[in-house]
């Protein structure tokens, strides 16, 4: 079980998974295209370029996260994640190699509701 998520450290902690390397949640990038298109293939959804461009393109509706790990010397992409701002909204898609590190999948859906919930809360104050 992932312990209690806090949304504004998003960018300033890594994190301890059961088994597997630390990672760092970030929001994602345009240079994590590539990373993202192989991972989301891997499990079988199809990224193309479009499809690819609008998820990882800055849209103020919406969240993007990342799942990094330093594997050797390089970071490496080991899931992402999507919500909308939307109050009620589930994390869609989530995709996590889960070989790499258990608990990810878990990880990037709690990070992206508490992401979201955050942010929805200061709106509507």
């Amino acid at each position: 079980m992932i312990p209690a998520f806090d949304p504004g450290a998003l960018l300033s902690q890594t994190y301890a998974l059961p088994r597997g390397p630390r990672v760092r949640l970030r929001l994602a990038r345009s240079r994590d295209a590539a990373a993202i298109q192989a991972l989301a293939a891997e499990h079988g959804i199809e990224l193309d370029s479009l499809s690819l461009e609008r998820l990882l393109r800055f849209d103020p509706r919406r969240i993007v996260i990342c799942a990094t790990a330093l594997v050797g010397a390089g970071e490496v992409v080991a899931g992402f994640g999507a919500i909308e701002l939307e109050p009620g909204a589930e994390p869609e898609p989530v995709v996590a190699d889960e070989r790499f590190a258990a608990g990810l999948g878990e990880l990037l859906a709690a990070a992206l509701a508490g992401r979201a919930h955050a942010i929805t809360g200061f709106r509507a104050a």
